[in-house]
């Protein structure tokens, strides 16, 4: 996908505010929700309200992996998407912004150089990948910093198979990756990917369906961190 058409599609500017209060362990992704498909923060049982402007851009492919138009809708504490009938696969950049702890140890929404005394800050960054389509084919997202790239359609499948995935960062495989499997049943039961970034995950749900990927890396700015949360998605009707 062009790096530019990624960014002017369906992109909106980041906000300066925000409605939630955590940034541990929260990844984006999306799920059925008051009759909507809506990109969900959240982990395991719990979403939490954000900015509909901390979607940078949420991009519709089709099976063959060419972009196409998508209706996307603003709400005032998350955002939903209509999927048409040729959707296969969404590319979600999500930017949470920045948490930092004041000397007091309060955490404000603010870069720690705005924040006197601070010694600690975080950059939320999220990614997603979601499957719509079970003929759509498993996409290498080039864009994202960090991936997950599964060896099949997992749409192709139902609760209790198991299939292959391998995480990239920056392109390439990401040696002990550290991998949350079920990002909505399992939170706390973390494991890691092989020297090549792979790993062998169980569908866990005919429903929603998250893996993900969560890492921080230190910053030029003492203190800071970007914190990266990327997750794979999808959701299996049950039959």
């Amino acid at each position: 996908m062009n790096k530019k058409l990624l960014a002017s599609l369906f992109a909106v500017g980041l906000a300066a505010g925000c409605v939630c209060s955590s940034v541990d362990a929260h990844g984006v992704f999306f799920a059925n929700r008051l009759d909507e498909k809506a990109l969900v923060l959240g982990e395991g049982p719990v979403d939490d309200a954000y900015s509909p402007e901390m979607v940078k851009s949420i991009i519709g492919l089709d099976n063959n992996g060419m972009v196409i138009p998508l209706q996307v809708i603003k709400h005032e504490k998350n955002v939903a998407i209509i999927p048409s009938d040729n959707l296969g696969i969404t590319v979600t950049d999500f930017d949470y912004g920045y948490w930092t702890k004041d000397k007091d140890g309060k955490t404000v929404h603010k870069p720690i150089t705005e924040v006197p005394g601070a010694t600690k800050s975080t950059h939320a960054i999220k990614y997603d990948v979601h499957y719509w389509n079970a003929d759509a084919k498993p996409l290498n997202n080039k864009e994202a910093f960090i991936q997950i790239i599964p060896s099949v359609n997992p749409l192709t499948l139902r609760k209790g198979d198991t299939y292959e995935i391998q995480v990239l960062k920056e392109g390439k495989p990401y040696a002990n990756a550290p991998l949350i499997k079920d990002v909505i049943n399992d939170l706390t039961n973390e494991s890691q990917a092989d020297a090549n970034g792979k790993a062998t995950v169980t569908v866990s749900a005919n429903g929603l369906n998250v893996v993900g990927v969560e890492v921080g890396f230190p910053t030029q700015t003492k203190g800071e961190q970007n914190k990266y949360f990327s997750a794979l998605s999808f959701i299996i009707d049950p039959e």
